[in-house]
């Protein structure tokens, strides 16, 4: 007996289906079995995609809808990909990072573990300083190639989504040249470059000019502010989605932060904070008082102020490559989730305390020396890392409606994230645009 036509389901709209995916780790908002939390994983799962968005998410043999091409765009057929039983999850964002830098840092590196603390090293002329000339100095050939690069490499390791901060230009010309370099680092400059696939990353500019006090205004710091608040700022909206400061002794003190932050704000930036890295800077409460999008580092911030940072609403970034290379305590990212904070992880990849490419290893230090599980790890480099950029509605989890950023990783079972280290796990990314 034939079915009846008009019972079939509609048939959805797809360009893509990728099937034969071992486990398919979604980190959903909201899960398709509601008794699951939002790690949920989906054994032999298929995934279909439609003008670079999710469409269907499933197990092969719950499967209700055929599939068909768009009229109007359609090519001769829909792209099957096979993942030939690969773990499936979304691709990692990279929340914080300052890739676009020119010039290396090594030999600070083993000035620390001779026992030369970051002050002395700044005193020395060498820190955020030296990789300000460094990239002053640089062509914008050789800012954009190196950045591609880095960004190669991050890709390698499962990133899809990078933030990338300025703040190695420190005057008006080349914070506005890195602006635009980073914009540029797009399908047309990344093929340009011959480093195939490197368009499918996307990138998040962030303006930090206040990043440190440049030479040049060393004795007339409120020269700079302004030079920051009436110049840099107006001229720069549009190049940036986010303004940050570092909220720091020997950088910018509580109300300078507060200063530059609030003009951002009225000129239409989501704002982020360094703070709290060094000292008690005041910066994590600052970032609530602002409602800022997220507040990084954090290692001595007070209850109180991470409290405060819960109630409005701010993700807290932790970024743990830089107490590895800067040789202190790793902040217990218990303290954070027990409070009920968003927390996310991020590399930080610069080339003075943290030069790392690899959030695969972010996560292996968060799970050994930051009280972290796999599956808060997880959530941290994928949907809270989203949320850190106001992009939780449109990627960080496998879910229907959301861009398609998927990492297809060479083992047999998501556990093995974070216990097979040492070695990169991600086989490849998959983004459909």
């Amino acid at each position: 007996m034939q079915s009846d036509p008009s019972q079939s389901p509609t048939p959805l709209l797809a360009d893509t289906v990728i099937r034969n995916i071992g486990q398919l780790v979604t980190i959903a908002q909201q899960p398709i079995d509601e008794a699951s939390g939002p790690l949920q994983v989906l054994e032999n799962a298929v995934v279909a995609v439609h003008d670079g968005k999710i469409v269907w998410i499933g197990r092969e043999h719950d499967q209700e809808h055929e599939f068909q091409q768009d009229e109007e765009t359609r090519s001769d057929s829909i792209t099957i990909i096979d993942a030939q039983g690969a773990v499936i999850t979304p691709g990692f964002v990279d929340s914080h990072t300052h890739l676009l830098f020119a010039g290396s840092r090594a030999a600070e590196f083993h000035l620390r573990r001779q026992g030369v603390s970051y002050s002395e090293l700044l005193a020395q002329g060498r820190g955020i300083l030296a990789t300000v000339q460094a990239t002053r100095e640089a062509s914008s050939d050789t800012l954009t190639q190196l950045a591609l690069q880095r960004l190669n490499t991050l890709r390698d390791y499962g990133t899809t989504t990078v933030e990338i901060k300025t703040g190695y230009g420190l005057d008006v010309t080349t914070e506005e040249t890195c602006l635009r370099l980073i914009n540029g680092l797009s399908a047309h400059e990344a093929v340009a470059q011959g480093l195939q696939g490197l368009e499918k990353v996307r990138v998040v500019p962030t303006f930090l000019g206040a990043h440190t006090i440049p030479p040049e205004y060393r004795d007339r710091r409120s020269a700079y502010i302004d030079v920051l608040t009436e110049k840099m700022l107006p001229s720069f909206v549009g190049l940036a989605r986010f303004c940050d400061v570092f909220c720091e002794e020997g950088a910018f003190t509580l109300e300078e932060s507060r200063r530059i932050l609030t003009r951002a704000k009225e000129l239409g930036y989501q704002l982020k904070l360094h703070a709290d890295q060094l000292s008690a800077s005041g910066g994590a409460r600052l970032a609530a008082e602002l409602g800022a999008t997220s507040a990084d580092h954090l290692d001595f911030a007070s209850d109180e102020d991470l409290d405060a940072m819960r109630d409005s609403g701010v993700v807290a970034t932790l970024l743990p490559g830089c107490s590895y290379t800067l040789r202190s305590p790793y902040p217990s990212a218990r303290r954070f989730i027990d409070r009920g904070l968003h927390v996310a992880l991020a590399t930080d990849c610069n080339p003075g305390t943290s030069y790392c490419e690899n959030m695969q290893a972010i996560i292996g230090l968060a799970m050994s020396a930051m009280h972290m599980s796999l599956e808060e790890a997880l959530l941290a480099t994928t949907i809270n890392g989203a949320r850190a950029l106001g992009l939780q509605d449109t990627i960080g989890s496998i879910e229907v409606g959301k861009r398609c950023e998927l990492a297809l990783w060479s083992i047999n079972d998501y556990q093995e994230i974070g216990y097979h280290f040492g070695t990169n796990l991600v086989r490849s990314v998959l983004v459909e645009s």
